[in-house]
């Protein structure tokens, strides 16, 4: 579980951050279609949003360093989220001031765990 603070993210959400889980391919079950959007990532991979072509939720997100795994955003659980923990703050660097976090949350400059 995480927040990350990308340039893309920050868009994608419309906030200074994303809140994301992640999850391995083979856990994540979609019924029904989805439109996915591609864009180079500021680390030099490539970053696909898969999305509900009826409303436009984001639905996860992978990147090609991690082919495997899936970022869930926990907007999904809306009301039903309370589980959720971040561990760290990825792209910190691009975090605006403006949204607070945590003051003890480790915030890293990149992926942080070489994904």
């Amino acid at each position: 579980m995480l927040l990350c603070g990308c340039n893309d993210c920050q868009r994608a959400t419309g906030a200074g951050h994303s809140s994301t889980f992640i999850v391995s391919a083979s856990a994540l079950e979609i019924s029904g279609n989805t439109k996915s959007f591609t864009r180079p990532a500021d680390s030099g991979a490539t970053f696909t949003r898969h999305f509900c072509p009826e409303c436009g939720t984001i639905i996860y997100g992978q990147s090609s360093r991690a082919g495997d795994l899936r970022l869930v955003p926990v907007g999904l659980f809306a009301g039903q989220n309370d589980w959720f923990a971040a561990s760290r703050l990825i792209f910190c660097e691009s975090h605006p001031a403006w949204d607070s976090l945590g003051e003890d949350l480790p915030q890293v400059a990149g992926y942080g765990d070489g994904t």
